[in-house]
């Protein structure tokens, strides 16, 4: 994330904090950005922008502000003319990506992130991207804690259909989730 961001779409929101790519230059450390889809050092697939083909939504809980000062800042370029006349816009996570691990005879790894643009959303781009269909896990923020029970209740259906052997859960996830009714996975053996 090298875009300066802020939570909350009001002009008294807290700062949210930025990669900072000076540095990271300056330890020889290289940043690749993937925009489509890409091979990750010979076995990991990154997933690209993340569409959205489901019924899940972006809740932007921040917004960022366009351009570059002192070496942070988005790529107006990637915005619509709206998005680049507009000094502060709502974050569309479109930088959000995912990454895939294929394990061999078992199925795909994909490590969501924070699921901005939907952890179903995450799945089916890391399926595509690797052409594997099968998911042994999934793993990650699914950035549920916003939405209401019926949001969160079309969510574990979705993931139930995709039937992976694991969903590990992590923050952002939310509490509507991770009750004793939310999602229920078949044992592994």
């Amino acid at each position: 994330m090298f875009l300066r961001a802020r939570v909350g779409c009001t002009s008294g929101a807290g700062q949210l904090r930025v990669i900072d790519r000076k540095a990271l230059e300056e330890v020889d450390l290289a940043v690749t950005v993937a925009a489509r889809p890409a091979l990750v050092a010979d076995h990991a697939v990154a997933t690209g922008q993340i569409s959205q083909k489901t019924f899940e939504k972006v809740l932007s809980p921040s917004a960022m502000t366009i351009g570059f000062d002192r070496g942070i800042g988005c790529y107006p370029e990637r915005l619509s003319e709206a998005e680049r006349t507009a000094p502060v816009v709502p974050d569309q996570f479109q930088h959000e990506i995912a990454t895939a691990f294929n394990l061999k005879g078992r199925g795909l790894v994909v490590l969501t992130s924070c699921s901005h643009r939907g952890v179903v959303n995450a799945i089916k781009e890391a399926q595509a991207a690797s052409g594997v269909e099968k998911i042994h896990a999934v793993i990650g923020g699914f950035h549920l804690a916003p939405y209401q029970e019926d949001y969160v209740r079309d969510t574990v259906k979705a993931l139930q259909e995709i039937d992976p052997t694991y969903v590990i859960p992590l923050h952002c996830t939310g509490s509507h989730f991770t009750k004793p009714r939310g999602l229920r996975c078949r044992q592994s053996s």
